[in-house]
């Protein structure tokens, strides 16, 4: 797929620009927390600070202007400065990766929309900030306004992209299984489901699926895509923690519960 993407002049430049706000991005929040943390070697922090994972998006972490947003970074840091609990936000764009630390203990909590599937469960425990989604597929819709794909059963022999390691893998495994069809998954080993949702309106990639949340603004910028056809049902979305972590879990659930009252004061 890389290869492919060399050859197309018109989107290159939008692929660079994407993967250097990544960049800034990353740079500025290494320096950002409930509490000011010294530089480490590593990048890590000590003691008793929580090394927070957390998914550059707008749900996530965003960059306005020369201010950092996002509507998950804004509530997690606010409950921790409020509980005096520091905390060291790691950005990302690939979830795989975050998890994938949390397994090596680079990472205490991954904040991301990730589906509490029960293969997920198997390996990580989880808090939910009281989010329900549900997977679509974001496919281009042709010069009249139509879609080619209409319902799961039209997707038998057609290739669907995800990021590498999607937890969204295993769903489409499972509708192949219900429908009694092939569908073709292809990871990508580079981008992250906002940057394969635009080269679906590019036509650099055919059909990607994503979370109806993380799709909806981009479905809004871009009037030729369309999310329409859905792939799961609704599904709690949850913040992963180790199962060894459960003592944190409950702090972050007691977290997100005085949170809940404090709003409704």
């Amino acid at each position: 797929m890389f290869n492919r993407l060399q050859h197309k002049k018109g989107s290159a430049s939008l692929y660079l620009m994407l993967l250097f706000a990544a960049a800034v991005a990353m740079i500025g929040l290494r320096q950002c927390s409930a509490r000011t943390i010294p530089a480490r070697g590593d990048h890590y922090a000590t003691g008793d600070t929580i090394n927070v994972a957390i998914e550059i998006s707008p749900m996530g972490v965003t960059t306005t202007a020369d201010s950092l947003g996002g509507y998950y970074y804004d509530m997690l840091r606010e409950m921790a400065a409020r509980h005096n609990r520091p905390v060291y936000f790691h950005p990302f764009t690939r979830l795989s990766d975050a998890l994938d630390g949390l397994k090596e203990g680079r990472y205490q909590l991954v904040v991301s929309d990730i589906p509490a599937t029960a293969e997920l469960k198997e390996e990580f425990i989880f808090v939910h900030p009281g989010d329900i989604d549900r997977q679509i597929l974001v496919q281009r819709k042709d010069s009249t306004g139509a879609v080619p794909y209409l319902n799961q059963f039209n997707l038998g022999g057609q290739e669907v992209v995800v990021p590498k390691n999607s937890p969204f893998i295993s769903r489409l495994r499972n509708l192949a299984r219900e429908t009694g069809d092939t569908i073709i998954i292809t990871e990508d080993p580079l981008y992250s489901t906002e940057q394969l949702i635009i080269m679906t309106s590019l036509g650099e990639v055919p059909n990607v699926v994503a979370s109806a949340r993380v799709a909806a603004p981009l479905l809004a910028r871009y009037p030729n895509l369309d999310g329409s056809l859905e792939i799961s049902f609704n599904q709690f979305q949850g913040w992963a923690l180790s199962p060894s972590d459960s003592i944190l879990r409950d702090t972050i659930n007691s977290w997100l519960e005085a949170e809940q009252l404090h709003q409704e004061r």
